[in-house]
C-alpha cells in the first residue's frame, strides 16, 4: 500500500489537486496530512506531496518552498506523471493556478493585468467549502466520502486530457467557418458535449472576425448560437420575436432555437442578430 502525505493545517488547491491526481494513478493509498519523517522521504512508496522540503522525483518527494524556480507541487506530480505539457495546453487556469500557490495573488493579478481584488472576488465558495474538509482531516483511507471524491476529481482531470485532445482533432475535421458580411460564424454538429475543447479550438485559430458559434444545444432540441468574447456587435435580442427562437438570454448573448431547423436557416437568424456597422 502506497502513502501520500500532505502538509497540515489549511489545505489549497495546489496540495489537493496533487493528492487527487496521485489517487487517481496509485492502485492503493493512503492520505495523510503531517510533516513527513525521513523515513517517509526515502521511502519510494511514500509521496511526500507539497511538504519535506525536497523535489526528487525518483523518490516521489514533490515540494517546491526550497527552490523558488520550481513550479507548484501539483505541476511537479503532473511532469512526474507525464501530464504536465498536455495539461499546459488543454486548461486555461492551469498554469495561473501554479503562479497563485509560488507567486501569491499580487504577482498573479498583475501578469493578468487585472486588480487582486478580482482574483479574490472569483473565489469559489464551492473550492473553499472542499478545501476546508480536507483542511479539517489527519488522514483518508478508501471509501471515505472525500478520499472517493478527490479520486474522482484526478480521473475526471486526467480523462478530461484525452477527450479534448480527440475532440480538437475532430474539431479540425468537422467545424466550418462561415462568412456572414465581413464577419465569421464557427459552425460545428458535434452534439456530444459540444462546447468540449472549444476554447482551444478558437484560440488556435486566433481570428477577431470569428463573432460566434454555433454548435446543438444541450438544453433542448434546437441550436444555440453563442457570442463569442466581450463585444456588441452580436445581440440575439434582435431575433427574440422569431418564432423558430425558443429563448434568448435577457443580456442577448445567447440564443436557442426550438428544434434543429435547416442550418441555412440558423444562419440567416444568426446574421440578423449582428448589428450594422
Amino acid at each position: 500500500m502506497y502513502k501520500i502525505i500532505a502538509h497540515p493545517g489549511s489545505a489549497h488547491r495546489d496540495d489537493f489537486m496533487a493528492v487527487s491526481v496521485l489517487l487517481a494513478t496509485l492502485e492503493d493509498a493512503v492520505v495523510y496530512r503531517r510533516e513527513p519523517t525521513r523515513e517517509d522521504l526515502a521511502d519510494p512508496d511514500t509521496y511526500n506531496v507539497d511538504v519535506g522540503l525536497i523535489y526528487n522525483p525518483d523518490k516521489h518527494n514533490f515540494d517546491h518552498h526550497q527552490d523558488e524556480s520550481l513550479p507548484c507541487a501539483f505541476h511537479l506530480v503532473m511532469k512526474h506523471l507525464g501530464l504536465h505539457k498536455a495539461a499546459k495546453s488543454m486548461f486555461v487556469w492551469y498554469a495561473h493556478m501554479s503562479m497563485m500557490d509560488v507567486r501569491g495573488p499580487y504577482e498573479t493579478a498583475e501578469h493578468l493585468g487585472v486588480d487582486t481584488q478580482v482574483l479574490f472576488a472569483s473565489s469559489s465558495p464551492i473550492d473553499g467549502y472542499i478545501l476546508s474538509r480536507f483542511s479539517a482531516v489527519e488522514s483518508l483511507t478508501a471509501g471515505e466520502m472525500l478520499y472517493d471524491l478527490m479520486k474522482n476529481i484526478g480521473q475526471s482531470l486526467i480523462e478530461q486530457i484525452d477527450l479534448k485532445r480527440q475532440r480538437l482533432e475532430r474539431l479540425k475535421a468537422e467545424a466550418k467557418l462561415v462568412p456572414i458580411r465581413h464577419l465569421k460564424i464557427l459552425v460545428c454538429n458535434i452534439a456530444d458535449d459540444p462546447k468540449l475543447a472549444m476554447e482551444i479550438f478558437l484560440r488556435d485559430l486566433n481570428d477577431e472576425q470569428i463573432v460566434m458559434c454555433i454548435t446543438p444545444s444541450v438544453r433542448g432540441e434546437g441550436w444555440e448560437m453563442l457570442r463569442l468574447g466581450d463585444n456588441t456587435i452580436v445581440d440575439f435580442r434582435a431575433i427574440a420575436d422569431d418564432p423558430a427562437i425558443r429563448f434568448v438570454h435577457a443580456t442577448g448573448f445567447v440564443a436557442k432555437t426550438k428544434t434543429l431547423i435547416p442550418l441555412d436557416e440558423a444562419l440567416k437568424l444568426a446574421a440578423q442578430a449582428i448589428a450594422d456597422d
